[in-house]
């Protein structure tokens, strides 16, 4: 029932935070599509903590809802690393973002010898996209467990 529920919750979640990630690419909807997209996370390991914790095997509601946030985060960032082009092309340019920084992120880039200026590209943004991938892909892990602890308690 736990793998069931990882499976079933993270596509769940999966489909919602697409939708919501799409729409965050409306420049004035942007601002709303995070909290659903977290909203959405933590309903994918929900629904797969539900999921485990009934019939008659019943399983680890906080392990499925753990899967169901990682599968769930997975496919929200490669959604965001698929959209950042149109993104990049609908914002106009990265730049103005990447001033925004820390400094010592900043001077990290400087340190490596990238120019900032380099990354006000297409491939800038996929490049941020992608190392946003993996902060979502944590935060929607455990943003999913926790789903599941809520289902399991509710269960019992």
């Amino acid at each position: 029932m736990t793998a069931r529920g990882m499976l079933r919750g993270g596509l769940s979640g999966a489909l919602l935070t697409s939708a919501f990630s799409i729409l965050g690419i409306i420049p004035i909807c942007g601002f709303v599509a995070l909290p659903l997209r977290l909203l959405a996370w933590t309903f994918g390991g929900y629904v797969g903590g539900r999921i485990a914790t009934q019939g008659v095997r019943k399983g680890n509601g906080v392990v499925a809802g753990l899967g169901a946030g990682i599968i769930t985060g997975l496919a929200d960032g490669m959604v965001n690393v698929l959209l950042a082009p149109v993104r990049f092309k609908l914002a106009g340019d990265t730049i103005t973002s990447l001033h925004l920084l820390p400094a010592g992120v900043i001077n990290l880039f400087r340190d490596m010898g990238i120019d900032l200026f380099a990354l006000d590209t297409i491939g800038g943004s996929v490049f941020f996209a992608v190392l946003l991938c993996g902060v979502v892909w944590i935060l929607a892990a455990m943003l999913g467990a926790l789903g599941g602890g809520i289902a399991h308690a509710l269960s019992e």
